[in-house]
């Protein structure tokens, strides 16, 4: 009986933590992170604040979550996007339809605050930074894999591997949002990735 009530418990928790994580996105999706507060999504849940810190240590625990499966996701999209580019087009063109891809995403799914938010927590430790900017992030061997296969067409240099170029096309990108953060509303995000991104291609070119 005893372990009954308990595992009921558990069952229950898991159901009240699934709630608020499901409702703190729907609020995030339509407002930016610093406009939402604790008390927006527990009273959306009907749910006390106690409660919620027994989930959550913080607001911002939350939020890491939410990116660290935002970052996830985003990573399938692109490799969807990819797979639909012609298999028959030019590496580099298919770098940078990837590169405005990710601009996309960062400019209309995730917005410019919201991105602001993702960097403090980055830099103050909040969040799973694997999950954001690991190099094992599915998002490096996406462009590894473009990469090689521009290698071995010839039409990119070899004196790199693939792994490493990956990164250098991924901190291009992040150079180059990050300056949007900075910079908004002067900055366009995506033109200024797609020419740094042009501008290493132009580099490896054979």
């Amino acid at each position: 009986m005893k372990e009954n009530k308990t595992n009921k418990r558990k069952i229950q928790g898991a159901e009240t933590k699934k709630k608020l994580y499901e409702i703190a996105a729907n609020l995030f999706a339509q407002h930016d992170y610093a406009d939402v507060s604790v008390e927006d999504i527990t009273d959306a849940a009907g749910i006390t604040k106690g409660a919620f810190y027994v989930h959550f240590g913080s607001k911002d625990a939350l939020i890491a979550e939410l990116i660290a499966e935002q970052a996830a996701r985003a990573d399938i999209d692109y490799k969807n996007f990819v797979n639909t580019l012609p298999s028959d087009i030019p590496t580099s063109v298919a770098i940078l339809a990837l590169t405005e891809k990710i601009a996309d995403v960062l400019i209309h799914s995730i917005g410019h605050e919201n991105m602001k938010k993702v960097y403090q927590l980055l830099l103050e430790g909040a969040v799973d930074s694997d999950s954001v900017k690991g190099y094992n992030r599915e998002l490096y061997a996406l462009f590894s894999s473009i990469i090689a296969k521009g290698i071995n067409q010839g039409e990119f240099k070899n004196t790199l591997s693939p792994e490493a170029l990956s990164q250098h096309f991924v901190m291009t990108i992040r150079g180059a949002c990050y300056e949007w953060c900075i910079r908004f509303p002067a900055y366009d995000l995506k033109d200024q990735a797609v020419e740094h991104c042009r501008l290493l291609i132009e580099g490896i070119l054979a």
